[in-house]
């Protein structure tokens, strides 16, 4: 099967050699997304809660892009720069998803400066 790009003006554009979302028959991969708004080029805010409802607009965009939703993801990848802001990231994230939830894996990882939060996204599209 053919790899489909899924490129928007509604989340940053890659700074790399990647795709915003890639669709593949009925699975969409969104590549890592930051609190960034794609109109400023700035991070949200200054702290994990404002970046991660940013980084969730951009998921939801470049999800957008390949014809899904935040409602055909099955999975989330969620790279903190501090683990002390689970907590608040958790709560952003029940603002987005509800039960079932999608799976979910959080590490600490280092973010470039001043970023708290990246994530991930898979999803699974059903067949029509």
């Amino acid at each position: 099967m053919a790899r489909i790009e899924g490129r928007t003006d509604q989340a940053p554009k890659p700074v790399a050699s990647y795709s915003q979302a890639v669709r593949v028959g009925s699975v969409v991969s969104v590549a890592g997304q930051g609190g960034f708004d794609p109109a400023t080029g700035q991070l949200a805010g200054p702290d994990v809660g404002e970046q991660t409802i940013q980084t969730f607009k951009n998921i939801e965009a470049a999800l957008e892009s390949c014809g899904a939703t935040l409602d055909d993801v099955i999975r989330i990848d969620v790279f903190l720069a501090a683990l002390s802001d689970f907590a608040a990231m958790n709560e952003r994230y029940a603002d987005v998803f509800s039960a079932p939830y999608p799976t979910r894996t959080t590490v600490g990882v280092e973010l470039p400066p001043g970023m708290k939060v990246e994530i991930t996204a898979l999803a699974v599209l059903e067949d029509k």
